[in-house]
Parts: C-alpha cells; structure tokens; sequence
C-alpha cells in the first residue's frame, strides 16, 4: 500500500519559504512505489537519474525499458493531471500537489500537443476538459469562429514567400527608410558610424568585431 505522501497537507507549501530538502513520492512503471528525498531546487533529470540508481537496487528492476523512455506525469495547482518532457524544470517550478510523481511511458503519438494544452489551461487559469464540458451555444460559436480566423491565418503563412516568414520570424527592428532618419545625421562622424558587435558561441567569447560602416546622407 502506498504511503501518506511526506509533503505537508497545505496549499501555499510550494510558495512558502524554501527548506533543503523535499520528500517526494515516486510511482514507478513497475508496480512499485519509491520515497526520495531530494533538493529543493533539483530538476527532473536529476530526480529521475537517483530514481533509477534506487531502482536499481529494489525487485523487478529488470521490467523497466530504457531511462529516456519514460517521462513524469502528476498533478498540477489546477487539479489536472500534466505531463513534462522538459526535464529541466525544476521541482519548485512544477509544484506537484503533496509531492507526488508518476513516471508513464513517453507517448510518440503528437507529443506536443498535450504539452501546448497544458500551457494554454495554465494562461487561462482552468482546464481544457472544463471547456470541453461547456453546453454553452455563446461559447461554441466563439471557439468556431476563433478556429476559423486560425486555419485562415495558417494557410496564409502557408502560402507566403521566405522573405515574408523571415520577416515575421524575425520582425526588423531598424527603420525602413532609404535615407538616414534626422535624429542620426549628428551622432554620425564623417558619413561613417561605427558597429560593434561581439561574437558568441565561439572559442574565444571575447572576440569583438568592430565595422566601420558608410552612410550616404
């Protein structure tokens, strides 16, 4: 029989002030349940990485499939039951309700759908099953119509240029204009103005690239 989860029976637990330690209750994929005491600020890969070296020591070890094959599942401040593929998030950030944590096989079927269902039932406060439980014509019809803007919406991107994705990927930020605005001409120093830009993600990050640049007034 599973135990009375560790956490305290309180609401505000995961908001008050932070302890070391949590205990967590871990629901296995082999029919058995593992307590474990963790950082507070532990992520999910490092619960998950002790959870196995844990496993690995109880009975019927041998029916579990590969680490990256199964993800966690628990529930959420909203009472919905929420997967997360990204297992760098934090315990603290996902605030399972009295510290308990499932792990379920990864599903390959759409995987992120329920991910941006969760997210959407996060912005809006209440979950998706609720809507769906809706016998209001008032609400349905404003669901079909926003459906309708979104289909129309996604063939037009469909059916743009690369120019015009890039564009709204990558919104410009500078003035599309073909001479320089009035504000600039008396920051500039001889028609030129210098650009400095520095270099990331390479071996020396410290490497500075420094373009004069020509400005035709």
């Amino acid at each position: 029989m599973v135990p009375v989860p560790s956490c305290p029976y309180t609401w505000d637990y995961w908001t008050a002030e932070p302890s070391d330690y949590v205990e967590l209750t871990c629901l296995m994929p082999n029919s058995i349940y593992l307590p474990l005491t963790v950082s507070w600020d532990a992520n999910l890969q490092d619960v998950k990485e002790e959870l196995w070296e844990l496993a690995a020591k109880q009975p019927l070890f041998g029916m579990l499939h590969e680490m990256t094959g199964y993800v966690f599942k628990f529930i959420n401040s909203l009472a919905v039951s929420e997967e997360v593929d990204d297992e760098n998030k934090r315990l603290r950030d996902i605030r399972p309700v009295f510290g308990v944590l499932m792990l379920i096989e990864r599903s390959i079927e759409r995987p992120g759908e329920h991910l941006l269902n969760t997210q959407i039932s996060h912005l809006i406060g209440k979950g998706l099953n609720e809507f769906d439980s809706l016998r209001s014509s008032e609400v349905n019809d404003f669901r079909k119509r926003m459906r309708y803007i979104a289909e129309e919406s996604l063939i037009r991107r469909s059916q743009s240029t690369r120019l015009e994705r890039l564009r709204y990927h990558y919104p410009p930020r500078l003035a599309d204009l073909p001479t320089v605005p009035t504000t600039l001409i008396s920051h500039l120093n001889n028609n030129c103005f210098i650009l400095v830009t520095k270099v990331g993600n390479t071996e020396c990050n410290d490497l500075l690239l420094i373009v004069l640049v020509s400005s035709n007034v």
